[in-house]
């Protein structure tokens, strides 16, 4: 009674046409409709007020509904495109890895480790990358993030393309590194506006940007190395990036994100614009009622408010610890151990497949049209090299590399149709089986001819790259949204773990003439990688962002009824 006497002299103060009721702070004033006054008597209100009926429970609604009403349409095929940009200039850096080693061979003379440490400084960057603007991406918002990791990925990679040392290379791939990391904030981006019914599909056709930046590479590299020094190659790969440049400024925060932390009016802003550009004529309406999210992580910090202002700097210090230290709690932390290993061993798997590629192309009698030997299976490190500091490859070893990046799109189908079909976990399994049967193949290599063994890679790079999809998809969905930008920065920082130790590991076991060994070993991860997804805890087809259990429902009500202040309680 207390509670609503205290509202109804709010009431006083404002317009008698409707009746509001308070938000937590962020949350703004929710307009509802007016109803008849209450009836004469002793506890009336007086004339001036008594259109100011007592608060009462209303309906609220989630960004998840939202979106799965408004459905997908012209919006999300723009977020579409921007954020596939992103994807398209990642696969292109990460690819021309491939032909940088060996161009650094022939510009400055480094030996073959030295390759391997050009490939790992870069995994170096994306490894303490990837968790810095996830958190960014979770503490400040997801196109804040995504805005700085694309222009700090632009700028370096063309300053690294006049670099005048290998040292000096090193150090900018390095950078550049550290701008990867922030490139699977794209993929949040992406998500967070896609309805649930046929999500899966469609983080699976962003996917597709990846190979095509993969395509692009390795067809600019078949164009510029044989004519042109690797420095414009680095150069040209910038191009997805600038254009990206000019298109973040018109992309939209997620609701997700901005519901999360509290900014109601700017979530509902956004979805108002999807549902208008989806249908123009005939825009979808917002769900009737109140806005409301998950427990947001933020409210965790509102127990700091009344300390001291050091104990404040430490708190706000602490939070993007605390925000990983989520994914290790209880009935979260199998889980997301089980994710951490899957991430290293699906990323070291892809990255030896692509390394291995170009390293048996190099370094292959077979790869030389002209007689002119370079290095050889068998362990020597000669490269033949053009007079202006590329690797010398004939046409049949361009050849051979495109059309092994072109195997990425057997993998994405593969992706799109088995996600929804039979699962996240179940494609994630079958995937990685799959792996093992060309790597076994490829174990007989010495006597293959190098058209078999190209198409052992192909298979392999197949395999690799529909669990690597599945993986990116089911990853995000395991989480909150208050924590989903730093659970795939951690794992993205994970994979670069792999794709870091890769390298030393790959590149390293070809040139000593140890090609079974590392085979071997690919294969025999690949298989433990299957069955430890096949036990994965938790399945995500079909269901919504956020969704949660039943007891997480029943803490989810108590927020509305503090974020929605229907009712009073002990806390206000």
């Amino acid at each position: 009674a207390r509670g609503c006497e205290s509202r109804l002299h709010l009431a006083k103060m404002r317009p008698s046409s409707a009746r509001y009721v308070d938000m937590e702070k962020g949350d703004g004033l929710v307009e509802q409709p007016s109803s008849s006054p209450p009836p004469p008597g002793p506890n009336s209100t007086p004339a001036t007020t008594s259109q100011h009926p007592t608060v009462g429970p209303e309906p609220t609604w989630t960004v998840d509904e939202a979106i799965d009403e408004i459905g997908f349409g012209p919006f999300q095929l723009v977020m579409l495109c921007v954020t596939g940009l992103a994807w398209m200039g990642d696969a292109m850096e990460m690819m021309l890895l491939s032909f940088l080693g060996p161009a650094a061979r022939c510009e400055w003379g480094i030996a073959p480790w030295q390759e391997g440490v050009l490939t790992s400084v870069v995994f170096v960057g994306m490894l303490v990358g990837a968790p810095t603007w996830g958190q960014i991406a979770d503490w400040k918002g997801r196109k804040l993030a995504f805005f700085c990791a694309t222009l700090w990925i632009f700028v370096a990679g063309l300053a690294s393309s006049f670099a005048g040392s290998f040292d000096e290379l090193c150090a900018w791939r390095a950078i550049v590194g550290f701008g990867l990391g922030g490139v699977p904030v794209a993929f949040s981006v992406f998500m967070e506006f896609l309805p649930s019914g046929n999500r899966g599909v469609w983080l699976t056709i962003i996917e597709t940007f990846w190979t095509l930046g993969s395509v692009a590479a390795a067809g600019l590299a078949w164009v510029v190395l044989p004519h042109h020094s690797w420095r414009l190659l680095l150069q040209l790969s910038t191009a997805p990036l600038a254009l990206l440049l000019l298109l973040i400024p018109f992309v939209s925060e997620s609701p997700y994100h901005s519901a999360a932390v509290g900014d109601y009016a700017a979530a509902k802003a956004t979805l108002t614009r999807m549902a208008k550009a989806n249908a123009p004529r005939n825009p979808v309406a917002l769900p009737k009622g109140t806005l409301v999210s998950p427990l947001r992580f933020q409210s965790s910090v509102a127990r700091d408010e009344g300390a001291g202002r050091f104990e404040r700097f430490v708190s706000t210090a602490c939070k993007p610890f605390r925000r990983i230290a989520t994914l290790l709690e209880k009935g979260q932390r199998k889980q997301t151990l089980m994710l951490w290993f899957i991430f290293f061993a699906v990323a070291f798997s892809y990255y030896g497949v692509v390394l291995l590629t170009t390293e048996v192309h190099v370094d292959s009698n077979a790869a030389r049209g002209d007689g002119r030997k370079g290095g050889t299976r068998g362990g020597d490190d000669a490269v033949a090299c053009t007079g202006h500091g590329s690797p010398d490859l004939d046409y049949g070893a361009y050849r051979d590399i495109f059309v092994s990046s072109t195997a990425e799109l057997p993998g994405l189908v593969l992706a799109a149709l088995s996600v929804d079909l039979i699962g996240r976990r179940n494609s994630l399994s079958s995937s990685m089986a799959l792996n093992v049967v060309p790597l076994l193949a490829l174990l007989g290599y010495a006597t293959f001819p190098i058209w078999l063994e190209t198409l052992a890679l192909f298979l392999s790079r197949a395999a690799s790259m529909w669990a690597f999809t599945v993986l990116y998809i089911y990853a995000p969905e395991t989480v909150n949204t208050s924590v989903r930008a730093t659970a795939m920065g951690m794992g993205n920082a994970v994979a670069r773990l792999g794709g870091m130790l890769c390298p030393l590991f790959a590149v390293g076991m070809v040139e000593s003439g140890r090609m079974t060994g590392a085979v071997a070993f690919f294969a025999a991860l690949a298989c433990i990688t299957s069955i430890v997804a096949f036990f994965l805890p938790i399945e995500t087809a079909g269901k919504r962002l956020d969704q949660m259990d039943e007891a997480a429902e029943e803490r989810r009500g108590d927020v509305e009824l503090t974020y929605g202040a229907t009712e009073p309680t002990s806390k206000r």
